[in-house]
């Protein structure tokens, strides 16, 4: 609609796409609140990535083996040592053959807590063990929960006991905190390279760092640097996945990384097993000539020890499972610091896409979803509803191709995209713009309203509203069919009546004659006192407009004659209306200000229309209709030809005829009489017969008491007495209006 692009709309659309960007950032970004089941499903993405890019096949390449603890290390180790916890001097020979192989780093991922329960010698072998060797990191933990807003933002340690859960620590302080970070889901998706403890106010390694430190040959307590969105850990740079966590890139489910039974490390030819023993033969899987030790495996590798029976209750849910029943993704604790570890060795980093490229896209995504759907909203169709599938469509499209996008950047460039935020930023900008059409059809259905309901009928306005593309309320050309209707003598009739009276009177009248128009369809223009304007054929097409606009005429002479009876009866003088109907090409639309206009039709075929009411006066007739009217109605009206005038302010006459009725309720022989008789005596005064002429318009004058005929009985008399002109081609010129 051509005035509806004003710039409180056009400002509306842009109030709408700011409240977009706003409400979208405010609700993914977590500026000032979390939203639970947005961020756990973000989370949710993540593991799903995992799931699409599958397992890594890192058996052959891995620089970690894990050394698990199975059932098997128990029924091999002799009693009374199989005794949880184990005699610490089981851990001295592993530690010992694990160094003579030749690795890198020895983490043990076992809770030492308190002393041996067999004997204080083993303690102090184990501390000689762990000095001699100088590979040995430990797992240490804090006395409480690590303390962690909602954001994971903090993760600040309290009133740390010095040993850090392990009797060991003095050994050469190579102690690693063992203790995970869950996800806001509880799922453990990241790793801390160190946890701060304000009871010695410092930086402590995790246990994977600590691992790190003996393989690089660092320090036993250097910590990584937090730098502008990445840890710098020996000149590699780990992404942050937040302030103080990385994010693990998990190779695989549980077993992914190879793995090595405890005792057949343990098992030397210094140490029976219980096979061993009871066989009374050497079964050696260490230092045999084809053992774990000329296999050179473990040769600068790292070595993790820890438990693999599940009834030690490490396992932990992680984002990579193995299939899609529940529990398929735990894994033991050791298998996730082996995924940290070899992430830090390979850099096989996740690297998360940055906060101000993830506010890019949300405002690019805003803006491209809301002008796509804009714009598909205004395509002409029939059904809206069609339409409003193909936003849909669309919307769920670019949500799954987006997905798809993050899952190929993930594989390709192991880079997290958000998925939520611009998901969300997807579905808000479509509400917006669903928001956006609604306030325009609603501005657009009062201004309909506001514009027609007294124009046309409640049907034509509910029509513009169900389908208001209909409607085009600029200026445009149209065929349609205009009438003008006034009552004759009004001057005379009105004089000498109160105000109230006469105001009573035009309101009953234009009450009548409004209902009448609007019933037939047609489009009430404009009242000029008690002068009727109305067309037929805007604002919605009208099928045989002219045919509507002839059968309301004839309904207002009807209910005309029915009003003047009421009024006859009160005293009054009877009433008479004139109407004039004329077809064509009109220019329709809105006409006047900006802040006031009316819709209405301009052109000559209006103001002939106009000039054909003015002109029933001339010939007594009640209904005049142009020629371009008559054709399109002939058939089923019956209509007489009036005359060739040339109305004031037009050069070419035009033939004019007078309505007088449907052929169907006038088929009788004296209304055929009349109009042959009279057909023939203007056919006698077109060849300028003006004698015969008269006496045939006498006759029907007198036998039909026909008006018209009299008024043409008298300009044949005016042109026997003065004949007319030799160029005389018989058109009457009307002086006024």
């Amino acid at each position: 609609m051509k005035q509806g692009k004003s710039s409180k709309k056009d400002f509306s659309k842009f109030y709408l796409i700011i409240l977009a960007f706003i409400l979208s950032i405010t609700l993914t970004q977590e500026l000032f609140f979390t939203i639970s089941p947005l961020k756990k499903l973000e989370l949710k993405f993540i593991d799903s990535r995992f799931s699409e890019r599958g397992p890594v096949n890192i058996k052959d390449s891995s620089k970690v083996i894990i050394l698990e603890i199975t059932q098997d290390s128990y029924d091999q180790i002799p009693q009374p040592y199989n005794k949880w916890p184990w005699a610490r001097s089981i851990y001295v020979n592993v530690i010992e053959n694990l160094t003579e192989a030749g690795v890198k780093a020895i983490g043990i991922d076992i809770n030492m807590l308190g002393p041996d329960q067999f004997s204080p010698k083993n303690d102090s072998l184990m501390k000689a063990a762990i000095r001699k060797s100088g590979k040995v990191v430990l797992a240490g933990k804090i006395d409480e929960v690590l303390e962690r807003s909602i954001d994971e933002r903090n993760t600040l340690i309290q009133n740390q006991k010095i040993n850090f859960s392990n009797i060991f620590y003095d050994a050469d302080s190579s102690i690693g905190i063992v203790q995970l970070p869950p996800d806001y889901d509880g799922v453990f998706r990241r790793y801390l390279p160190y946890v701060f403890t304000s009871s010695i106010n410092k930086n402590i390694p995790s246990f994977g760092g600590a691992v790190l430190n003996k393989y690089y040959n660092l320090n036993h307590d250097y910590t990584a640097q937090r730098k502008d969105g990445y840890f710098d850990f020996n000149g590699t740079q780990i992404p942050m996945f937040d302030n103080y966590t990385y994010l693990i890139n998990f190779y695989g489910p549980s077993s992914t990384f190879p793995k090595i039974k405890f005792i057949d490390v343990l098992d030397d030819k210094d140490f029976l097993t219980t096979d061993e023993i009871e066989l009374e033969v050497e079964l050696n899987t260490w230092d045999m000539d084809d053992g774990l030790l000329q296999s050179g495996i473990f040769k600068d590798k790292v070595v993790l020890i820890g438990s693999t029976m599940p009834e030690d209750r490490d396992l932990f849910p992680t984002s990579f499972a193995k299939g899609d029943l529940e529990g398929d993704n735990l894994i033991y604790g050791v298998e996730i610091h082996a995924n940290a570890i070899n992430n830090v060795l390979n850099r096989d980093f996740l690297s998360k896409q940055s906060k101000l490229t993830e506010i890019l896209e949300i405002i690019i995504l805003v803006l491209i979803i809301f002008f796509i759907t804009d714009v598909i909203r205004r395509l002409k169709l029939k059904n809206n509803l069609f339409l409003e599938l193909i936003n849909l469509i669309i919307v769920s499209l670019s949500i799954f191709l987006l997905y798809q996008i993050s899952i190929y950047f993930f594989i390709t460039h192991k880079l997290i995209i958000s998925i939520i935020a611009p998901a969300v930023s997807i579905l808000i900008s479509y509400f917006a713009s669903t928001a956006y059409h609604f306030i325009k059809e609603r501005q657009q259905n009062v201004l309909i309203k506001g514009m027609f309901s007294t124009y046309v009928s409640k049907d034509v306005v509910n029509e513009l509203l169900n389908n208001p593309d209909k409607l085009k309320l600029g200026g445009e050309k149209k065929n349609v069919t205009i009438l003008f209707s006034d009552i004759a003598g009004f001057t005379t009739f009105s004089e000498g009546k109160q105000p109230e009276e006469l105001v009573l009177f035009i309101n009953e009248y234009l009450n009548e004659m409004t209902d009448i128009v609007l019933k037939n369809e047609g489009t009430l223009d404009k009242y000029l006192g008690d002068a009727i304007m109305a067309f037929w054929g805007a604002p919605l097409e009208v099928e045989n407009h002219a045919h509507k606009a002839c059968i309301t005429a004839l309904e207002m002479q009807k209910s005309t004659n029915e009003i003047s009876k009421r009024w006859i009866s009160t005293g009054e003088q009877p009433l008479k209306i004139r109407i004039g109907i004329n077809s064509g090409e009109v220019i329709v639309g809105n006409m006047g200000g900006v802040k006031r206009f009316d819709y209405t039709v301009m052109g000559d075929n209006v103001n002939l229309a106009s000039r054909l009411e003015g002109a029933n006066k001339q010939y007594n007739s009640k209904i005049m209709i142009g020629e371009s009217t008559y054709e399109l109605i002939k058939d089923k009206f019956l209509a007489r030809e009036l005359d060739l005038i040339k109305v004031k302010g037009k050069v070419k006459p035009t033939k004019v005829f007078e309505l007088i009725g449907l052929k169907e309720e006038l088929n009788n022989a004296s209304v055929e009489k009349l109009l042959e008789d009279y057909s023939r005596a203007l056919n006698m005064y077109k060849q300028k017969e003006f004698e015969q002429a008269k006496i045939l318009f006498d006759s029907v004058s007198r036998e039909f008491n026909d008006d018209t005929s009299k008024i043409y009985s008298d300009r044949c008399q005016s042109f026997i007495i003065t004949p007319p002109d030799v160029k005389w081609d018989g058109v009457f010129e009307l002086k006024t209006k």
